[in-house]
């Protein structure tokens, strides 16, 4: 199970996501979606914890 909650996540001063929240089952497909500059790659990089996220939790069991 991966479990995002409330992830708040920045380049520098600049705040990319807002409170991005996300469960995904285990066996579960998922896709993130989005036009350019909505936070598609800054989820991933705050999952594999290349950004760190200064809010909200992240779970991966």
């Amino acid at each position: 199970m991966l479990e995002l909650s409330g992830i708040d996540a920045f380049y520098g001063r600049s705040q990319a996501l807002f409170g991005m929240s996300l469960s995904v089952e285990a066996g579960q497909v998922v896709s993130l979606m989005g036009r350019n500059g909505m936070g598609k790659t800054t989820t991933i990089r705050s999952i594999m914890g290349l950004i760190d996220a200064r809010a909200g939790e992240i779970r991966f069991n």
